[in-house]
């Protein structure tokens, strides 16, 4: 079989799409990634030997587009006409580039697989080739009666329903011009429906690439359309992971010397002001007797590790090796990295940005697991009080029972590959 792959967005985005590309090349299929410019060499070194896996820059640099001023000013704006107007103009960046380079892409294809960003574009292409359509969701993104589009706060069902579905035809109100556009060029009639009941009438399987257990009442509201398989992680024969455990080695040993630190990591969100942030972590540490790890992610913070200090500035770390040696996680709560402390028992404070991670904050306030503010709102005042919440046994308690609930990374993966072979047979 024949996968193809376009991935956009974060390094957090394209990595569960690289973990099910590995799973499908080990059993005998092609596949063709996409990743943004500015993630391929990381694709290629997570793919690195695998002749299988063909990888190809994808849309646009999504490094520069975080550290624009449509992502950090407008798209956070309390206007909610320049927020909407903002995630309108972002959802269409690179459209036209894209759309085209997928119809090349996807010519002789199987299936489409996709993340959560930039799936209409996707599904417009499976759609006019009569071939398996899958997302793979982080989050919970469609309507359901569980969980309120507000994080947080707890409604009544049919509000719930009731907002989710206002947000998809909002969603849906600023694509379709778009949209529409992509589909008479490629000879399908102009849609009239929001992408969630055109996946359906498809036959689309909407993956829900994270474990449920977060997210009490899904699995059984959403049922086999929408599975749960649990979070998609890379193996440890991944490529690029053994370098990154090379580097972490003197990382390892000065965590050794002394108590678990907490772990501290922003991924991909770009920090205004890296030295305010540091200033902030050490003060509160020393306050507080705690020793630290600082992963620096996309924000341009100077390394070091030094025995005599308190706080240890680093690169990107493997999560699976350094997190279980530590006593507690606070980050910006993207899926992969919650998934990751959360694995690793630890007590986690979200300090949440944008687009899901109010929503993993959430989940881990509400099942006792961790705490959540937003990182606008991150001093030391803040952290001091919200390590105090966090270095408790009831919560070092509660998220190791989450983490024993959590299904095994290899299971996972295997479970959406099977969904991606069951597509094609059964298209077939």
């Amino acid at each position: 079989m024949r996968f193809v792959l376009p991935f956009t967005g974060s390094r957090g985005d394209v990595q569960p799409g690289l973990a099910l590309a590995l799973e499908l090349a080990t059993r005998g299929h092609h596949i063709d990634f996409g990743a943004p410019p500015n993630l391929v060499s990381f694709a290629t070194a997570v793919t690195e030997g695998v002749d299988a896996i063909s990888v190809t820059p994808f849309g646009p640099d999504t490094k520069a587009l975080l550290e624009s001023d449509l992502v950090r000013v407008r798209i956070k704006s309390r206007n909610p006409r320049t927020r909407l107007a903002a995630l309108a103009e972002l959802a269409g960046v690179g459209w036209d580039d894209m759309a085209e380079q997928l119809s090349s892409l996807a010519g002789d294809a199987d299936a489409v697989i996709t993340g959560t960003l930039g799936q209409e574009m996707a599904f417009n292409i499976a759609e006019a080739q009569s071939i398996p359509f899958l997302a793979l969701h982080y989050c919970p993104v469609r309507s359901n009666g569980s969980m309120s589009v507000v994080p947080g706060r707890s409604l009544p069902t049919a509000v719930n329903r009731a907002t989710w579905w206002l947000l998809e035809a909002m969603r849906w109100n600023s694509m379709k011009t778009r949209e529409n556009k992509q589909r008479t060029a490629l000879g399908l009639a102009e849609a009239r429906s929001p992408l969630s009941r055109r996946i359906a009438d498809h036959g689309g399987t909407e993956i829900q690439a994270y474990d449920s257990a977060f997210f009490p009442g899904l699995a059984d509201e959403w049922g086999s359309p929408r599975p749960f398989v649990g979070f998609l992680e890379l193996p440890s024969s991944a490529g690029s992971l053994g370098s990154a455990r090379a580097a972490d080695s003197a990382l390892r040993e000065w965590i050794a010397e002394g108590p678990p630190p907490l772990y501290f990591g922003f991924g991909s969100m770009p920090v205004r002001d890296p030295a305010s942030l540091i200033d902030t972590i050490t003060r509160t540490c020393e306050a507080g007797n705690h020793r630290a790890v600082v992963s620096s992610g996309w924000s341009a913070i100077d390394e070091r590790v030094d025995r005599s200090d308190a706080v240890a500035v680093v690169g990107p770390v493997d999560h699976a090796s350094i997190l279980p040696m530590c006593r507690a996680a606070i980050h910006h709560g993207g899926a992969g990295t919650t998934a990751a402390s959360i694995r690793a028992a630890l007590p986690t404070m979200i300090c949440w940005f944008s687009a899901d991670q109010p929503f993993w904050g959430a989940a881990l306030t509400r099942t006792g697991a961790g705490h959540s503010i937003p990182f606008s709102r991150l001093d030391s005042d803040t952290l001091t009080r919200g390590l105090d919440i966090l270095l408790t046994p009831d919560f070092a308690a509660r998220a190791s029972w989450l983490a024993k609930s959590m299904t095994a990374p290899a299971d996972a993966v295997r479970a959406a590959a099977d969904l991606a072979e069951t597509a094609v047979h059964q298209n077939r």
